[in-house]
């Protein structure tokens, strides 16, 4: 009864937190589609006294009140065409318009089941979704980092850095950001509680969510073998078979691009054809912005300074992580290489690299563990975070690129 209590509590804890964080974000946006430009409509102004000044809304009932479709904007028309309607019906070899392959068909493929059964509007659920999931994930992480480092602080701390993260606004729209979080965050609450064939069936819906889902597969596996000394002769071949099972899903994907498009990686070659998203040296981003300092990503100016600033405070978390962390190897392995997948994207800009960063809860963790530790470290945390979520929320509201 008494640990019913405390679960309860500590979901209601979470809530509370949830709803703060999105109602801010909320608000963020709302006076940022109001008293900042638009990056695709110029401003109006008008002369007073000599002076030019912005026309602005004067009172609260001019203002315009941001609704659900102001916030269907980038990547996410097209999980909600997938879901509607498929995928493209292009040949690789020929030439087309930038393709919705490369977005992966578990979190649209949920969106149309749920419309078929409710007939719900597909936006609306989309945004349910990615809010239910995000609130989940919070609670698995919660009680992951309980189990890890047996503080509640850490945990506290850690959900709250999540919940402050610039690109935060993310896990609340219609994009795989909350969904892959949960899912990943699932993989390692079964790990913990040695329940691998579980593991096993998250590894496996995340790598039908997101490319970096596939590593959890591995990752699974590396676990079964740090628990038989590294003799895979000593794993029971059960485990072995959900590993084999595990990659039935990707792979079906994949021979379904082949069916769709001729080419059997579609989604991988589409991303370097026509959404600028070649793999590289994960340090070829550093060399660029030393080279250029300040390059222009697609669309517009990009906070690359922002961006090249918070990719060396997650190299550090990484290095954190692995003193901190070392007898959980498999968290630190994680954050490492999704860390270095981020940076491997990254060719000529820093575009996306704090979104993607922001379903990397190892290092969250090792945050978590930092903030309770030393108090100004929470304060700068908290400090730079809000700072830059609130800079990240009004730019996407205003539809400019380098939040994406």
């Amino acid at each position: 009864m008494l640990i019913k209590k405390a679960s309860l509590n500590s979901f209601l804890f979470i809530l509370f937190l949830f709803l703060i964080s999105r109602g801010g974000i909320y608000i963020t946006t709302y006076f940022g589609y109001n008293l900042f430009s638009h990056y695709d409509t110029s401003p109006q102004f008008f002369s007073e006294h000599g002076d030019s000044k912005m026309v602005l809304p004067i009172f609260i009932k001019d203002s315009y009140k941001p609704v659900l479709n102001d916030y269907i904007k980038f990547d996410s028309p097209f999980y909600l065409r997938i879901a509607e309607r498929g995928y493209d019906q292009y040949r690789m070899d020929e030439e087309h318009p930038p393709a919705d392959w490369p977005f992966f068909p578990l979190y649209p493929l949920i969106m149309r089941g749920i419309h078929k059964v409710f007939n719900l509007n597909l936006p609306l659920i989309g945004f349910l979704l990615s809010n239910i999931f995000f609130l989940g994930a919070l609670y698995v992480i919660f009680l992951i980092t309980g189990e890890v480092t047996g503080e509640k602080k850490v945990a506290e701390k850690t959900i709250l850095y999540l919940l402050l993260f610039p690109t935060s606004i993310f896990f609340s729209l219609v994009y795989t950001e909350s969904l892959f979080l949960f899912l990943f965050s699932l993989v390692f609450l079964f790990l913990l509680r040695k329940q691998y064939h579980w593991s096993f069936l998250c590894a496996t819906l995340s790598a039908i969510t997101r490319v970096p889902g596939i590593v959890l597969v591995g990752l699974v596996f590396f676990v079964l073998l740090k628990e038989s000394n590294f003799r895979p002769i000593k794993i029971p071949f059960r485990y072995w078979a959900s590993a084999l099972l595990s990659l039935l899903p990707f792979l079906s994907f994949l021979f379904f691009m082949y069916r769709l498009t001729g080419d059997f990686l579609a989604p991988f070659h589409e991303n370097a054809l026509n959404w600028q998203r070649t793999l590289s040296y994960p340090w070829q981003a550093y060399l660029n912005f030393f080279k250029t300092k300040h390059f222009i990503a697609l669309g517009g100016w990009d906070l690359t300074p922002v961006s090249f600033f918070f990719a060396n405070f997650f190299l550090f978390m990484v290095v954190h992580c692995f003193f901190s962390l070392k007898k959980r190897p498999e968290l630190i392995l994680y954050g490492l290489l999704l860390t270095l997948i981020s940076l491997c994207s990254m060719n000529t800009s820093f575009t996306s690299f704090l979104r993607y960063q922001s379903v990397v809860f190892p290092l969250f963790l090792g945050m978590g563990i930092l903030g309770a530790r030393y108090s100004w470290v929470d304060y700068l945390i908290i400090l730079f975070f809000l700072i830059f979520q609130v800079i990240y929320s009004i730019g996407f509201i205003n539809n400019y690129f380098f939040v994406v």
